[in-house]
């Protein structure tokens, strides 16, 4: 379970990340963008089809009538986008009863692909900043902590973080038990190897023993206990029990 030792990048030169609109309303943001897309073409076609009635019929119009024409088109523009939203959100009602039907369901998991696009790109600074801003907004979320405790992890740019995470995210209360599994094998992974304290990884594997006797992990963590013991008294590995 060992990793090579910690390499910390320089980032002193990595541009601060700005959380965008998507950051904030995740996919409800782009349902919500579209919405008001729409608000704008109907008032702009609106406002566009009445002003062109008005310069064929020829007749001088006042600033009243000018104004209650914004007035109006803005009205239906409001219409037009507040429809948008609620058949935006029904439609998503609609078909998490037909692919989720009951609570023995598989439930959806947020894939945060805007996230993984940017480190797809290369800006994986930016990525984790966006998981940061998610994970202050919301602190019973589980995903986004572990996703990006594994960025952190695996790629060596915050080890301590990264550990800190798997903590929060399995002592969120609902957390799932495979999600909780997950996290207290990568915290063994983190103690047990780059972050060389073989003190916690020790409490770590007694942790998963201890709450899930019968999973496979709790299987390996019995078997690698004996050769914990001795690393961390500085005594010869015995396997037996």
């Amino acid at each position: 379970m060992r990793t090579p030792p910690p390499v910390l990048p320089d980032e002193a030169d990595q541009p601060r990340y700005k959380t965008t609109w998507l950051d904030r309303h995740g996919t409800e943001g782009g349902l919500k963008l579209r919405a008001i897309g729409y608000g704008l073409v109907v008032f702009g076609s609106t406002v566009g089809a009445a002003l062109l009635l008005l310069a064929q019929g020829g007749a001088r119009v006042g600033w009243f009538p000018i104004l209650m024409l914004f007035v109006i088109a803005a009205v239906f523009a409001i219409l037009v986008t507040w429809s948008g939203l609620a058949i935006s959100r029904g439609s998503g009602a609609v078909a998490k009863a037909f692919t989720l039907p009951s609570g023995n369901s598989t439930p959806y998991e947020e894939q945060f692909s805007y996230q993984e696009t940017m480190i797809a790109r290369g800006n994986l600074h930016g990525a984790l900043e966006s998981y940061e801003a998610i994970i202050s907004e919301r602190p019973t979320a589980v995903a986004p902590r572990l996703r990006a405790a594994e960025h952190y992890a695996t790629r060596v740019l915050n080890l301590p973080r990264a550990a800190e995470l798997f903590r929060e995210a399995r002592s969120i209360e609902g957390v799932t038990t495979r999600d909780e599994i997950y996290a207290t094998s990568r915290l063994i992974d983190l103690y047990d190897g780059p972050l060389n304290d073989p003190g916690r990884a020790l409490v770590e594997m007694r942790r998963m023993i201890e709450r899930y006797p019968d999973s496979r992990i709790a299987m390996h963590a019995r078997s690698a206990l004996p050769a914990m013991k001795a690393r961390l008294h500085g005594a010869p590995a015995d396997n037996r029990r």
